[in-house]
């Protein structure tokens, strides 16, 4: 049964918040699966892999931009910037996990294409730990089930 939203929720930096990280959410699964192609097809590995990593920056951008945005609206409608719900505590991890491959440089696996695609494969389950486990299993205030 739908409900009338309340008026929190009728904020136009909802839509921003949503909409920004969805977006981020859609460039790291594009990501995860390109990466479990890249597995599979040894000849599109290294292609993959600069591609990948190249998506990796904006992804990151837009899921900090998001969480960023999702705070200011927490602060002007809560009263606090962070509250270390279950959603919240979620994206910043999976923003965390997708952070290290940024660190190619200091960070051996990363360098190697094949270690770099199955990280990538492996951190999308923080994604989906994001979107569906804390909706489904955790809840909090950011599950609308």
């Amino acid at each position: 049964q739908l409900k009338p939203m309340t008026p929190v929720l009728r904020s136009p930096m909802l839509a921003a918040h949503v909409s920004v990280i969805m977006v981020s959410y859609g460039l790291l699964i594009f990501i995860a699966v390109t990466a479990a192609i890249a597995l599979c097809s040894g000849r599109l590995r290294e292609r993959f892999y600069r591609l990948n990593s190249t998506l990796l920056y904006p992804a990151l951008f837009l899921l900090a931009a998001g969480i960023f945005i999702g705070a200011v609206w927490a602060n002007i409608s809560w009263g606090r910037y962070w509250g270390w719900d279950a959603k919240e505590t979620w994206a910043l991890i999976t923003m965390l996990v997708y952070t290290l491959p940024l660190h190619k440089g200091s960070l051996a696996l990363f360098r190697n294409p094949v270690g770099f695609h199955r990280y990538c494969l492996i951190s999308s389950l923080t994604i989906a730990m994001t979107f569906l486990g804390v909706t489904y299993f955790l809840g909090g205030m950011h599950s609308y089930v």
